[in-house]
């Protein structure tokens, strides 16, 4: 079993100077895999205000000299906004620079004004995933690349490098629907859950797809991820109020954002939410409780964390993570 952090945890203060909090997330980085863990992620949202979103791959190319072992992870990075040849150049340049430690996540995206300033809509997003993927794999062979698409056109194009990690950058693919959850295992080398699937839906999104992956006997190579948040205490009742406060903050911002669509799993953005349904909260025994039982039910192989109850001073924080490891991810050693 793996487990993850989101860096955004790190680096979302607005008050304080953000060089100096890059400092101490990197300070994070160089303690993390002695703490038990194998990755660190960060994700991208643009035009965040009054929240604070930095682009990940500057971040995670800043960071990876911090740590020669840790997994550098895109959690997820919003592929229609993006062009796809930029961004396969990116990606190669920052798998060379984490020295094969790189892990593409990628997502549609679902905020309107993001998609409005890329001259898109919801609508195209996942045509245009398709065929950026597709053009991103295809440079990444090192061949010559002609393409005459619906959305972009290369003509003999080709990388001056290919990525450390052959044939690609492992692709762990966004998921909060069965159908795609299938498009992961058809597209990708992993499939990744939000934070705010619940439980019971990530029971239901595990087995669409690994049921795809079955169809075409590839499941000994799926790589089912989730991002979960967390809060954790030596007090039941502090760890679950602790996070409670800090869930109804991320569902006031995600609802705002109109992320719920038609054909997701209901993601339950409103208030009043149980926590227990889509979190993890409370003693460490009974966080890994619900971890143990979760890989068992679903097969997830990789856990990457939201910390709910995260202190804001930068030395506590770093007690936290010791105590998080000492009692929770000591239970999978």
């Amino acid at each position: 079993m793996k487990f993850g952090f989101a860096l955004r945890d790190f680096l979302n203060d607005p008050e304080r100077p953000m060089y100096d909090q890059i400092e101490s997330a990197a300070q994070v980085i160089r303690r993390s895999t002695s703490l038990g863990f194998w990755g660190a992620y960060m994700t991208q949202h643009w035009m965040s205000h009054p929240t604070i979103w930095l682009e990940p791959f500057p971040v995670l190319a800043r960071l990876a000299g911090e740590n020669s072992t840790l997994k550098l992870i895109t959690g997820v990075v919003l592929v229609p906004l993006h062009n796809p040849v930029h961004m396969a150049e990116e990606i190669v340049a920052l798998d060379h620079i984490t020295n094969g430690r790189f892990i593409f996540g990628a997502g549609l995206g679902y905020r309107n004004k993001e998609l409005e300033a890329v001259g898109t809509t919801r609508k195209d997003r996942v045509a245009r995933f398709e065929e950026s993927l597709g053009i991103m794999k295809a440079l990444w062979s090192g061949e010559e690349v002609t393409v005459a698409g619906k959305y972009w056109n290369i003509t003999q194009g080709q990388l001056g490098l290919k990525p450390l990690q052959q044939p690609n950058p492992p692709i762990w693919i966004a998921s909060q629907s069965p159908k795609a959850a299938r498009r992961a295992a058809n597209l990708g080398d992993g499939c990744l859950l939000a934070p705010q699937v619940s439980w019971a839906d990530v029971a239901t999104l595990s087995e669409s797809y690994w049921k795809a992956l079955d169809d075409t006997n590839a499941r000994s190579s799926g790589m089912l991820s989730i991002h979960r948040c967390i809060s954790v205490s030596q007090s039941r009742e502090t760890a679950v109020r602790e996070a409670r406060e800090a869930a109804e903050a991320s569902a006031a911002m995600y609802g705002g954002w109109d992320m719920q669509e038609r054909t997701m799993v209901d993601l339950r953005l409103g208030s009043g939410r149980d926590i227990h349904d889509w979190a993890i909260a409370g003693s460490p025994e009974e966080c890994a409780e619900v971890i143990h039982d979760q890989i068992e039910k679903t097969g997830i192989g990789y856990i990457g964390f939201t910390f709910l109850n995260l202190p804001r001073d930068p030395e506590r924080r770093l007690e936290y993570l010791q105590y998080f490891s000492e009692n929770l991810l000591s239970h999978f050693n």
